[in-house]
């Protein structure tokens, strides 16, 4: 049986149109609502509805971004559209993005039974069809994405035309220029953007920018990364291509930023000849695109731009991280997001050239990286990255609000990790050094190891420890490894070398020298005497 999904943010339209579905008693059936494009999206992927009747003008996502959606993640639902009379250019726009049909409100029963029952043939016809055809599409589409992918790699190469077609791939033109898309993420509030999949926001961008490039352009678009959007332009000509692609891109963000009320920048490669300069295209329009900290978004942005800019250097003395560093090991948070977030607008003011603002954050983050392992709480603070990770992904940031998240993000992280091992220091240095040589009596122990653990210099925490404990930090950790090692001596059948090696003594002479220093014979003969000294408190000599 057909399904149907009703989204509108009017209660008394979804329940209508509900209700008047159900007295229609046809095939179809109603297996959910939703009150914006945004919760459609959430319930689509389980539901996987025939057939979507999307109001026009709705909150957080609209019906248009909803098809867009739609049309790239779920190309077998069909939408049908509802709109009032002033907004009939929308439902113009939702035909040419393939809806089946509008329906004006307010609308009668008899105009949408008309509607569904003529859906419900191209229902049954469609699915014998995609039963044989189906999966194949899906495959080849997949294909396709890969070989895309491949191009911008430069792992696709001209001898490879066969591998090109049979994904269905075509340049029939002489030339191939690759223009990215990305977010400008200061035109959407954090709120809307963290509310929603920001993956969505590509979706939207791709199939918004093959709508308009299939009107000028032969070309291809695809989702490369989560936040970036890649056209490959096919075309004839290349003395005019950079004002026609600046044209088409002025549209393009114009259009959007009408409709979706958030902006785009765009990046610009130069005319490949061949398969194997799209790569160099590709790397061309990532550079270009990297301005965007410097002039800012909502533009497009080539090689011929940047050249034209004045990109004389600003004095920069070294830069002075006191207060960030500080405020982190202090763990204050609050200032810590405060002058990590001044220190990168200040740099994205101060500097032309963006790879100097990559390389001055990136110092930046060396020396906490450094700080860091001083302070062992490297493994808690990148989880199950590494530092190199981080930098190269520094280095991918075109917008000054995603470098101060990300800057923001991993400094509060650390801030943080810092913060909890303090917190442990409240109890006592000395009842965690005691805590870890019980548990670690094996490994290997110094005493600047355990100062580094509780943040105490180490001749500060010598003299603590023989305060509190009676004894010398060294005088502690042999004594403990002996007892360890009279159990095993005792109670198994190990031999002296094991034991030596297993309780934390670098080798068997050594181990021998001191147990006889303190037990007054050696291991074999107290194993043999099966007896324990009674003694005064030890000092190893």
């Amino acid at each position: 049986m057909p399904s149907i999904m009703i989204v509108d943010d009017e209660t008394i339209f979804r329940k209508g149109i509900r209700l008047m579905i159900t007295d229609m008693q046809s095939d179809w059936i109603v297996v959910d609502e939703a009150k914006d494009g945004a919760e459609a999206l959430e319930k689509l992927e389980e539901l996987q509805p025939d057939l979507i009747i999307t109001d026009i003008k709705m909150p957080r996502i609209d019906g248009i971004q909803l098809q867009y959606i739609v049309k790239e993640r779920y190309p077998h639902i069909a939408c049908v559209v509802m709109s009032g009379y002033n907004d009939f250019q929308y439902a113009r726009e939702s035909l040419r993005l393939g809806a089946k049909d509008y329906l004006m409100k307010p609308f009668q029963r008899e105009e949408l039974y008309v509607l569904l029952a003529k859906l419900q043939e191209e229902w049954l016809m469609d699915k014998r069809t995609n039963q044989s055809h189906g999966m194949d599409q899906q495959v080849q589409n997949g294909m396709r994405q890969h070989v895309l992918a491949g191009l911008l790699t430069g792992s696709v190469h001209h001898g490879e035309a066969e591998l090109l077609e049979n994904v269905g791939i075509q340049f029939p033109h002489a030339y191939i220029s690759c223009l990215i898309a990305k977010l400008d993420r200061d035109s959407v509030t954090d709120e809307r953007y963290y509310q929603l999949n920001p993956s969505l926001f590509s979706i939207y961008i791709q199939q918004f920018i093959q709508e308009s490039l299939d009107e000028y352009f032969k070309g291809y678009v695809f989702i490369h990364h989560e936040t970036e959007v890649v056209a490959l332009i096919n075309h004839e000509q290349v003395a005019s291509i950079h004002g026609d692609i600046e044209k088409l891109t002025n549209r393009i963000r114009k259009e959007i930023r009408v409709q979706s009320n958030f902006t785009l920048t765009f990046g610009l490669g130069s005319p490949a000849k061949d398969l194997e300069s799209i790569s160099k295209s590709y790397k061309e329009a990532g550079l270009a695109l990297l301005y965007r900290l410097v002039i800012g978004g909502d533009r497009l942005l080539s090689n011929e731009i940047v050249a034209e800019m004045n990109m004389e250097k600003h004095d920069w003395h070294a830069a002075d991280w006191h207060s960030l560093n500080q405020y982190v090991q202090e763990g204050d948070l609050a200032n810590v997001q405060q002058q990590a977030s001044l220190y990168v607008t200040k740099l994205c003011q101060e500097w032309k050239d963006p790879e100097i603002i990559h390389q001055q954050i990136c110092k930046m983050l060396l020396h906490f990286y450094e700080l860091a392992v001083n302070l062992a709480v490297v493994k808690q603070w990148l989880q199950n990255t590494d530092v190199k990770q981080v930098l190269v992904e520094i280095y991918s940031y075109s917008s000054s609000k995603e470098l101060i998240e990300r800057c923001q993000k991993l400094l509060g992280d650390l801030t943080i990790c810092i913060g909890n091992r303090q917190k442990k220091m409240v109890t006592s240095p000395v009842e965690i050094v005691v805590r870890y040589v019980e548990e670690h009596y094996a490994e290997s122990i110094t005493l600047n190891t355990m100062a580094e653990i509780v943040y105490l210099s180490p001749s500060y925490l010598s003299s603590l420890f023989k305060s509190k404990q009676g004894q010398s930090f060294i005088d502690f950790l042999t004594e403990k490894r002996i007892e360890k090692a009279k159990l095993l001596l005792l109670h198994s059948d190990e031999k002296i070398q094991v034991i030596s090696d297993s309780t934390g003594f670098t080798n068997i002479r050594h181990f021998n020298r001191v147990f006889k220093t303190i037990m007054n014979r050696t291991p074999s003969e107290f194993r043999d005497g099966k007896t324990i000294a009674v003694r005064e408190p030890f000092k190893v000599k």
